[in-house]
């Protein structure tokens, strides 16, 4: 038995709008959950205050593009500082760097500043890969 290519495209469509409620009313909520969570035991872990991330995410952004749904969360650029870790490195100013260090209280000018040589740099997070995979897992 042949279907008609209408009923197929219903088909199609009624499973899509499936899918793109559920990111809506679950996968989407869910991932920021964890993300969260994720994010919360890092900073916990390292005594770092880095709720300002929460401040600027986006999303959960679901889209819809021909047959397929996506969800997605954006996080702000230097996120990926946390995500991926930081070794020791030396920031060199054009010709100075001019900064306030909150706990000098004060302002800064200098030529180059070796950072992270006391703290040995930012230990990556994997808060945004472990909630990828956990989820993946839930669903």
């Amino acid at each position: 038995m042949e279907l008609d290519s209408s009923f197929e495209d219903d088909l199609r469509e009624a499973v899509l709008d499936d899918v793109e409620k559920k990111a809506r009313d679950d996968i989407g909520p869910r991932l920021i959950d964890i993300a969260r969570e994720n994010w919360q035991a890092y900073a916990s872990r390292h005594d770092y205050d880095i709720d300002h991330i929460w401040e600027d995410v986006e999303g959960p952004i679901v889209e819809r593009d021909g047959d397929s749904v996506s969800v997605r969360i954006e996080w702000p650029g230097l996120t990926a500082l946390f995500e991926w870790g930081v070794d020791p490195h030396t920031i060199e100013g054009n010709p100075l760097l001019h900064f306030y260090w909150e706990a000098k209280d004060s302002w800064i000018t200098t030529d180059e500043v070796n950072w992270g040589s006391e703290t040995g740099g930012i230990p990556e997070s994997r808060a945004i890969r472990d909630t990828l995979d956990q989820l993946e897992g839930e669903l």
